[in-house]
């Protein structure tokens, strides 16, 4: 009986890490203020105009992509429905090209149409020394545009960033964008520096 209730407790202790391992802690990131240009063809700058102090789901893209960004750009879709009226308000969702060469704003707002991207959710581009230096400082860049991560960045300065695949249920991604959000007073509490 003794055996069992270790066991049991056992069990118990190696589900509970297994949650705590779930529990993205955040990290600091010097993500610059880098200017870059919007699907709309404006130019903003990326912490100042477009995060704005929000929560921001974050991912890497480029318009001819055919294997993960429709993947990707369907699941932020998703979440931008589960966000209801708080995307754009407490959260943004903001995906970044890794191809800003060919991706124009045109082209940007073409692929952008194709998944109901709405206000809240913007696409950006931009001259290629500045979104390799955006990219990079979220640890989204990569040398090959074909290769480019399936991994999302949600966070901003104060909250700190989470690195996170794009693999994870939508509600999941949600919810830790509102938990987040929700903490932003707390700003850097939890916070680990890099």
């Amino acid at each position: 009986m003794k055996f069992r209730a270790f066991i049991t407790l056992i069990g118990f202790i190696f589900a509970g890490s297994l949650y705590a391992q779930d529990q993205p802690a955040p990290v600091a990131l010097p993500v610059p203020d880098i200017e870059v240009v919007n699907q709309n063809g404006r130019h903003v700058r990326f912490n100042s105009q477009v995060v704005e102090g929000r929560i921001a789901i974050v991912t890497g893209f480029f318009t001819n992509c055919s294997s993960m960004c429709p993947f990707t750009q369907e699941k932020l879709a998703q979440v931008a429905k589960l966000l209801g009226p708080r995307l754009g308000k407490d959260v943004v969702i903001i995906s970044v090209s890794v191809d800003p060469e060919n991706d124009t704003p045109a082209r940007m707002k073409d692929w952008g149409e194709k998944f109901h991207i709405g206000p809240g959710w913007t696409l950006l581009s931009g001259n290629r020394t500045q979104v390799d230096t955006l990219l990079k400082s979220l640890g989204l860049f990569v040398e090959l545009r074909q290769r480019h991560q399936s991994a999302l960045m949600i966070g901003n300065a104060a909250t700190g960033w989470v690195r996170i695949s794009s693999w994870t249920p939508s509600e999941k991604l949600a919810k830790l964008a509102e938990t987040m959000s929700s903490a932003r007073p707390a700003a850097n509490a939890g916070l680990h520096r890099q």
